[in-house]
């Protein structure tokens, strides 16, 4: 599978091989199955079944145009894309590294905060 950035593999004895190629979102780390073969543009979305006796939709896929940030060059998720703004994990981590700490806070057994 050339082209792809990653590969999930899933091995359960109980149930047949499950594997997909991936990309890692450029803003929020989420990984994205891809179908394989359109070098990143079409993004396989899973279906969700309706309650735990729904084995119809299971292991099937919605096909989605996939979603490319023009600001930092990256592939992205969906959800990413629909924010219209480019914030990558990296200036994210630094963000959250620039906030101050709260003190600590800290509380007897019972959960009651100690004064």
């Amino acid at each position: 599978m050339a082209g792809h950035r990653g590969y999930l593999s899933i091995v359960d004895p109980d149930k047949p091989l499950f594997e997909r190629s991936t990309i890692t979102c450029g803003h929020c780390q989420k990984v994205v199955f891809v179908k394989p073969g359109t070098a990143s543009t079409v993004y396989l979305i899973p279906i969700r079944p309706k309650d735990e006796h729904d084995l119809v939709v299971i292991g099937q896929f919605i096909e989605e145009p996939g979603a490319f940030c023009r600001v930092c060059m990256r592939a992205i998720c969906l959800t990413c894309c629909d924010t219209g703004t480019c914030r990558t994990w990296e200036q994210m981590i630094e963000a959250m590294e620039q906030k101050p700490t709260p003190p600590p806070v800290l509380v007897d057994p019972s959960g009651r905060p100690l004064r």
